[in-house]
C-alpha cells in the first residue's frame, strides 16, 4: 500500500507539472517536504544539487533519489515510474495526432496560457534554492550571477558551465 501511495503521489506530480524538471522542484518541495513530511528540506536541497549534476532529466533523478530515501531500491523504481508515466502516456496520445494538434487554436491558446506559469515556477525554484541553500556565504550568490551572465551572454554549454562552476566551488567553498 505504501508503494502505491508513492507511485500515485509521483504520478500526480508528473501529471500536473509543465515546463520540465526545474518547474517540478517547487511542487516536489511542497508535497514531499511540507505536506507529506517524507523527507527533510535539507535532504531535499541535497537531492536538487545531486539531480542537477547527474546525467538525465532532473525530474527523473529527483524522483529516483527521493523514492530511494523513502523506500529503498523498490521505492526508487516505483517513484521513477510514477513521475515518468504521465509523460509517457501523454506522448503516446499526442504522437497520434501531432500534425492536427499543432495548428489547432485551442492548443496554441493553451501553450500561450501556461508560459507565464512555467516562468513563475522556475523563478520559484531559484528562490527556494537561494533562500534555503546558501547561508552566511555570499560566494554562491556571486557564482549564480556569473553563471547566469555566462549562459545568457556567451551561450556557453550548460554542461560545461556546471563542470567549471563545480570545480570553482570545490576550490573556493
Amino acid at each position: 500500500m505504501v508503494l502505491l501511495k508513492v507511485y500515485l503521489e509521483f504520478f500526480k506530480i508528473g501529471a500536473f507539472t509543465f515546463g520540465g524538471g526545474q518547474a517540478m522542484i517547487p511542487i516536489l518541495q511542497r508535497e514531499l517536504v511540507t505536506n507529506l513530511h517524507w523527507i527533510t528540506i535539507k535532504d531535499f536541497l541535497h537531492f536538487v544539487s545531486i539531480a542537477e549534476i547527474t546525467p538525465g532529466p532532473i525530474s527523473v533523478n529527483m524522483a529516483t533519489f527521493i523514492g530511494y530515501r523513502i523506500h529503498g531500491v523498490i521505492g526508487a523504481i516505483v517513484s521513477t515510474a510514477g513521475v515518468a508515466s504521465p509523460s509517457f502516456i501523454l506522448i503516446l496520445l499526442i504522437a497520434t495526432a501531432m500534425k492536427k494538434l499543432q495548428t489547432h487554436p485551442m492548443y496554441r491558446a493553451f501553450m500561450a496560457g501556461i508560459k507565464p506559469v512555467i516562468i513563475a515556477l522556475l523563478i520559484s525554484t531559484v528562490y527556494i534554492i537561494a533562500s534555503r541553500g546558501f547561508h552566511n556565504n555570499i560566494l554562491p550568490y556571486i557564482f549564480s550571477v556569473i553563471a547566469f551572465i555566462v549562459l545568457v551572454k556567451f551561450k556557453l554549454n550548460a554542461s560545461l558551465l556546471l563542470l567549471i562552476m563545480g570545480a570553482v566551488g570545490i576550490f573556493l567553498l
